[in-house]
């Protein structure tokens, strides 16, 4: 009878842990944006038909809230903020990429943009 009890007990227990004792990196909701921003951006420059003073002011306000980001981050998350980073770095070559008035990147960058997006997406265990 005592065991039944003590079962009981422990099993109250465990629905009293938290149910999510994963070590996930927490990704706060300006960064999920910011990334779904930088997959709009990306997605543009594939286009080619983003007009490019605007997509240079995009990439400019992305780069300035990145920056207000990484001021306000934990230290953990600078792994993710340097992809990020270099995200962003990225994003300034595709903006001088242009041609009569449009963006237009090399393949080359393009590949990099993308295989740099996708590292991001797993990164925060996004799918896009």
């Amino acid at each position: 009878m005592l065991g039944l009890g003590r079962t009981c007990g422990f099993g109250l227990l465990l629905c009293l842990l938290p149910v999510n004792l994963t070590a996930e990196p927490l990704v706060s909701e300006k960064e999920q944006a910011w990334i779904e921003e930088a997959q709009q951006l990306v997605e543009a420059a594939a286009s080619g038909r983003a007009e490019a003073r605007s997509f240079q002011r995009q990439v400019e306000q992305s780069r300035e809230a990145l920056r207000e980001i990484v001021k306000n981050a934990e230290s953990g998350d600078s792994e993710r903020h340097q992809n990020m980073i270099l995200m962003v770095a990225l994003l300034d070559a595709a903006a001088a990429c242009h041609r009569a008035g449009h963006i237009v990147c090399p393949p080359d960058l393009m590949r990099q943009l993308r295989a740099q997006l996708a590292r991001l997406q797993a990164q925060v265990g996004t799918l896009g």
